[in-house]
């Protein structure tokens, strides 16, 4: 008779966690999604570094508010997010840019901030294959600097902002409110953005019934501007619009003020967007003139967190402790389009992939919609400008009111144009 073999109960438990373990180890393992690299570079130092000012705020909130990963086709996606400072020189940017590009390998390129910035970090993308996506450079700055041809385009480049048309116009309508004798003198030097207005403003200034007053470009650094002020003086100027960094601005406007020099209308560009650069002039800034791109008061909403343009200013405000200005709306939504591409890419692996979801954006940014189709040159998207004057404030020692919203009826008004008075 066959004897059956006896397996005691240990045995068969024993055995079950031999094979339960042997079970385990045979599943498929599943890889950790890769961690997408995002650069930025920033002219977090010298003279543009006005410009910077929000970015460790944005940065957090874009921590809180993601968790650092991205949800894309169902799965989170940890991203990291690359800042080098390009120290507020071109030459610099690009050697950066290229370090993000061939050290770091990111998966896209972010800059913002003048074409100083802008530009040479847009070239060594365009250099290397990298989708880049900019703004707070002009368009015609940004793409005529970089010698774009309107016939082609650029292939991995994009960058979202006024244009130097909008703006003029946007100028135009405030300025001609201000009683003057329409006499403009001009502080553009020779650098991306001096030799663009040179070349693009005249037209429609003196279309509009200005006469220009031009002393011709100068080069940055300068500390001397003696010769402009007795050109402006022997010209009769009545009204100024400057280019420059606020170094350069800080020496021509206090040696204005020693010369004598008084106009009525002042508009200067690099300085008068931030509350840092109208503040030392205390109340001889009061009723300074500057294109408005983005403020508390634009009817624009984010899509990464879903706050209204006053609600961003507002938590700034409450966390910083600082005066918010309109670079802030731009560094939030530098980021809010540049997710957005990555999370409408087909291959998060493949650069192509990713530069055509930005070629292809149609998105509701909390500066105005983004949408690369509609130019007004290719690889640009415009957002709406409109007029404002530094005030004396309530909350604030300086705040910016809107007085002119000729060209976007959208974004309200809160006061009228008015001239600079001296004591």
């Amino acid at each position: 008779m066959r004897r059956i073999p006896v397996v005691d109960r240990r045995s068969v438990l024993k055995g079950a966690a031999a094979a339960g373990a042997a079970s385990l180890l045979a599943r498929p393992a599943f890889a950790v999604p890769r961690t997408l690299k995002i650069g930025l570079v920033a002219p977090q130092t010298g003279p543009i570094s006005l410009f910077s000012e929000h970015i460790p705020f944005v940065l957090d909130q874009i921590k809180r508010a993601t968790g650092g990963n991205l949800k894309i086709g169902g799965t989170n996606r940890p991203f990291e997010i690359i800042v080098r400072d390009s120290q507020s020189n071109p030459n610099r940017a690009s050697e950066v840019a290229s370090d993000l590009i061939l050290k770091d390998k990111v998966d896209i390129m972010c800059a913002f901030a003048t074409p100083e910035t802008v530009n040479p970090v847009s070239d060594q993308c365009e250099l290397n294959a990298v989708p880049c996506i900019s703004n707070d450079a002009p368009l015609e700055s940004w793409f005529f600097g970089r010698h774009g041809d309107p016939k082609k385009g650029f292939d991995w480049t994009y960058n979202y902002f006024f244009s130097g048309d909008e703006v003029i116009h946007a100028m135009l309508s405030m300025w001609g409110r201000i009683p003057t004798n329409k006499k403009l003198g001009v502080l553009w030097p020779n650098d991306d953005d001096g030799n663009v207005f040179a070349r693009v403003m005249p037209p429609p200034i003196t279309g509009a019934g200005f006469t220009i007053v031009d002393p011709g470009r100068f080069d940055l650094p300068a500390n001397n501007f003696d010769a402009q002020i007795a050109a402006f003086k022997a010209g009769g100027a009545e009204g100024v619009m400057t280019v420059t960094p606020a170094p350069e601005f800080t020496v021509f406007w206090n040696s204005s003020a020693q010369q004598g020099f008084r106009p009525k209308l002042v508009t200067p560009g690099k300085v008068a967007e931030f509350p840092p650069g109208v503040y030392p002039f205390g109340d001889r800034a009061v009723n300074f003139s500057i294109e408005v791109w983005w403020s508390r008061f634009h009817p624009f909403s984010s899509g990464l967190t879903g706050q209204t343009s006053a609600q961003l200013a507002d938590e700034y405000e409450k966390v910083s402790g600082r005066q918010g200005s309109m670079a802030l709306g731009f560094r939030h939504a530098l980021f809010e389009t540049a997710f957005d591409a990555l999370k409408r890419a087909h291959d998060l692996d493949k650069r192509e992939s990713v530069r055509d979801a930005i070629r292809d954006m149609d998105y509701k940014s909390i500066v105005g919609p983004v949408n690369f189709r509609k130019g007004p040159l290719p690889n640009t998207s415009l957002t709406p400008v409109v007029g404002g004057q530094w005030r004396k404030g309530k909350k604030w020692p300086l705040e910016l009111v809107i007085v002119d919203n000729k060209y976007a009826p959208e974004i309200p008004a809160g006061g009228e144009p008015e001239a600079i008075t001296y004591s």
